[in-house]
């Protein structure tokens, strides 16, 4: 294994230990999720700094905004990431007004994507903006209305943020759900998030190494968990066989160094962890949007799991 990726991992993985303690309150997911995306940029936890931006999001929104609990956690931990924290949260907050404006529902998910329209709206219009996105997603209701829901939020944004047209939206939804259909490759975001792919990295051949490396991913009997297929649109690259032997190789690694990945994990997390280690080494040019829908990701599996809970109390 090449020195940089074990570097990698094994920043991950002390990200990860001191993460439980110092912001243990967050969950086992969270941890993992700040363990990574400072692992992205080779830095260590900031935890006062992390702390400092809740406390300051608690003092400026209401009790009763979906700005608190497990989005609340993801979110400082995004801002963190960024200079000038205070500025960047007004404009979220701003981002926020202008969509619920639009007619979005007021939700945890606006609350993510109000974060991604405050990063990289870079002096546009954001109430043109918050347009295109609600045209988008009243295209996607139309079309799959059995499967849109405000967890589309996000994709709709990046697609408004890059402006693209909407006709081509159309055009690609319809090639992609009549492919993956044909594959029997299908999820709740599937239809949108390998569009996604398409669209933000401007290459069709970008979706069929996405879906080739989902295949090989279930030829080997690798679990994936579904939440997390938009970031496989903008992380898959193009030597795909030997990204699935690298995978293999860091669960290994993981599971060694610590009990946590082996004994007490969800395989298809596990997997998106080593998927996004090996990305983060890998990937040359950069690609915006990888911590937001990582983030997305986590957030997602995190209420897919306790749905699942409160169902089996109920049972």
């Amino acid at each position: 294994m090449e020195k940089l990726l074990e570097e990698r991992i094994n920043l991950t993985i002390d990200n990860y230990r001191n993460s439980k303690i110092d912001l243990r309150n967050d969950g086992d997911l969270i941890n993992h999720f700040a363990s990574l995306v400072f692992a992205h940029y080779e830095k260590e936890i900031p935890f006062e700094k992390v702390k400092e931006i809740r406390k300051y999001i608690k003092a400026t929104s209401s009790r009763v905004s979906p700005f608190r609990g497990d989005i609340l956690y993801i979110l400082s931990i995004l801002v963190a990431l960024e200079e000038n924290q205070k500025q960047l949260i007004e404009s979220l907050y701003e981002s926020y007004d202008i969509l619920k404006n639009e007619g979005f529902k007021e939700c945890d998910y606006l609350v993510l994507t109000s974060f991604v329209l405050a990063k990289y709206a870079n002096g546009k219009d954001k109430e043109e903006i918050a347009q295109k996105m609600k045209e988008v997603f009243i295209l996607l209701k139309d079309k799959y209305y059995n499967i849109t829901g405000e967890d589309d939020y996000l994709v709709c944004a990046l697609w408004a943020l890059n402006d693209i047209d909407i006709n081509t939206i159309d055009e690609f939804i319809e090639a992609i759900y009549n492919y993956m259909t044909n594959l029997n490759i299908k999820s709740k975001n599937g239809i949108q998030s390998l569009t996604n792919a398409i669209m933000l990295n401007g290459s069709s051949g970008h979706m069929y190494r996405t879906i080739e490396f989902i295949l090989q991913l279930e030829k080997r009997e690798i679990k994936l968990a579904q939440q997390f297929l938009p970031l496989l649109g903008v992380l898959s690259n193009r030597d795909i066989r030997k990204s699935v032997d690298l995978i293999e190789g860091v669960i290994d690694k993981l599971c060694d160094e610590e009990s946590e990945y082996e004994y007490y994990m969800d395989k298809g997390f596990r997997t998106i962890i080593a998927i996004t280690i090996i990305s983060f080494t890998t990937i040359n040019e950069k690609r915006s949007y990888i911590d937001e829908l990582l983030a997305q990701g986590v957030y997602c599996f995190i209420k897919s799991k306790n749905k699942g809970m409160f169902a089996e109390a109920l049972a």
